[in-house]
């Protein structure tokens, strides 16, 4: 049984963790120093995102910034999380010889989370691990895990959810509605739990960290003995915290882009989120720039930077592109547990599909706010789509008709149902109000048996890609464009929208559905 060391490292900043995580990860690369084991707890509260994450994109920094809530970013991939006071964290730092493998697998995720599920049974908890790399107790998420490797180690790290704000989590974060899609939900409170909610009480933190510890020692056969920062690591770690403090590394995923040169594109794998910014000079048809974005794990850290270099400059081609990606996952020069090339490249599809609607006209920025179902935005202009469908929370909401299917078109100011009703009429369409969900739904069983060749939709972009699967179903070819104001997703009414209940009001871009009309009808 060989012995691991397990350092008492007591409440950190943010900045000060993430210069510990880097200084044992290197100096464990070195030879400089045993194998660990550590607890991580954050003082003051925190937010963090993955390795690839930009801070604009996944947390909400003005709320963060009032609420004195530390923002950082990890040296491991994974999503954005919230560490306050309450949660507790761990780390495995090791030889990859302990394992005996090069790069992580997800027999190794299984194996590095089974401590945490032998440490939750001593409270009676019956938990799992589920792939890629989460602890769950009956679907809800008690506990994530990521990592990332230098040389000849490994960095394992996860979460223990010990009692959890989830209010002011939702308010820090910007969690993507596509996520919350792959797990069958419509709320965030529905795919966590913890300790207290388990058991109705919070255990002692002595308790839970001698937990973990009897579940490492158990699940790799080690002893764990206490143990401190050797000479080597204080120096390190002293020299490290200034660069973890730093704007650079804070925002060292930053896209930079104008919005009227950009489209982008998100896709969610089992393995993590992949979000494609493609920023394109449109005349030459080149790839001016790129960014690769999301949850997932990738190692080495820095292939995908590498990447993104790869594809800068090249041709708006796909075929050229997809052999720059496929190169990188067949020479092995980036690996993503659970993720292969073919669902890789899917976001960055999506995104040469928005550009190619620039053909008719559009600019990348109305491109940018386009998605379609069942066919590209060319073939289903072509079939000259006869039916609008329109959103009833468009309307004002002390309109008699908000939950009706009609309209009056009454001309009232801040009200764009009327002018879009009278768009749609213009080009001899029948336009429709969708009043929830099932309404949306029955309405395209109806227009597919009738023969409806295609249809042109206002919805929010959240509400697209959450039921993109339910409108490729339908079997409809559909034009979707986005709407304007603050939408149910963003207020977590998403439940209340899809039974028709949502009381705020949003507006249909009327100028984009104007241009879309036009490349239609002329």
């Amino acid at each position: 049984m060989g012995t691991w060391r397990l350092p008492d490292t007591q409440p950190m900043t943010a900045a000060e963790n993430m210069a510990l995580d880097e200084t044992l990860l290197e100096l464990k690369s070195e030879g400089k120093t045993p194998n660990t084991i550590r607890f991580l707890q954050f003082s003051p509260r925190s937010v963090l995102v993955g390795y690839h994450q930009s801070v604009a994109e996944e947390i909400r920094k003005g709320y963060c910034e009032r609420e004195n809530i530390e923002i950082n970013r990890r040296i491991t991939g994974g999503g954005a999380i919230f560490f306050d006071e309450n949660q507790l964290g761990w780390e495995v730092i090791c030889d990859k010889a302990f394992f005996n493998v090069h790069l992580p697998t997800r027999r190794l995720f299984k194996t590095l989370c089974s401590p945490v599920t032998t440490s939750l049974s001593l409270f009676g908890i019956q938990a799992e691990f589920r792939p890629p790399n989460d602890i769950e107790i009956e679907g809800r998420k008690i506990s994530g895990t990521g990592g990332t490797d230098a040389k000849n180690a490994f960095l394992f790290q996860g979460t223990m959810l010990v009692d959890f704000d989830v209010d002011t989590m939702l308010r820090a974060l910007r969690i993507p509605v596509e996520k919350l899609k792959a797990k069958e939900i419509d709320s965030i409170r529905e795919r966590v739990t913890c300790l207290n909610w388990e058991l109705g009480y919070t255990p002692l933190l002595w308790d839970i960290k001698s937990a973990i510890k009897h579940g490492f020692e158990k699940g790799l056969g080690i002893r764990l003995v206490p143990g401190e920062m050797t000479s080597d690591e204080r120096l390190f770690f002293k020299k490290k915290r200034p660069h973890y403090r730093s704007r650079q590394w804070i925002d060292a995923v930053n896209p930079r882009f104008q919005k009227r040169d950009a489209v982008q594109s998100a896709y969610k794998a089992e393995a993590g989120m992949i979000r494609f910014t493609l920023v394109v000079n449109l005349p030459q048809k080149r790839l001016k720039d790129i960014y690769i974005t999301g949850d997932f794990l990738s190692f080495p850290s820095r292939a995908l930077y590498d990447l993104e270099a790869a594809l800068r400059g090249s041709p708006l081609d796909r075929t050229h592109l997809h052999g720059i990606v496929r190169s990188f996952f067949d020479e092995k020069r980036i690996t993503i547990p659970g993720l292969g090339f073919h669902e890789f490249v899917v976001p960055l599809d999506q995104a040469l599909e928005k550009i190619k609607i620039a053909d008719f006209g559009l600019s990348l920025e109305h491109c940018n706010l386009i998605s379609v179902a069942n066919g590209s935005f060319q073939t289903i202009i072509q079939k000259k789509p006869s039916v609008l469908l329109l959103p009833y929370c468009a309307k004002h909401t002390d309109c008699d008709l908000r939950y009706h299917k009609g309209c009056k078109m009454c001309g009232e100011d801040g009200c764009t149902m009327g002018p879009a009703w009278t768009l749609g009429l213009k080009d001899r369409m029948k336009v429709l109000s969708i009043i929830s969900f099932e309404d949306l739904w029955t309405e395209l069983q109806k227009m597919k048996k009738s023969g409806v060749p295609a249809y042109i939709g206002c919805c929010c972009q959240p509400f697209f890609a959450k039921h993109m699967e339910d409108f490729k179903k339908a079997g409809l070819p559909g034009i979707l464009l986005d709407i304007d104001n603050t939408t149910c997703y963003d207020l977590d009414q998403a439940r209340e929208a899809y039974a028709g209940k949502f009381e705020s009001q949003t507006r249909v871009n009327l100028e984009l559905l104007g241009t879309v009309l036009k490349a239609a009808f002329g």
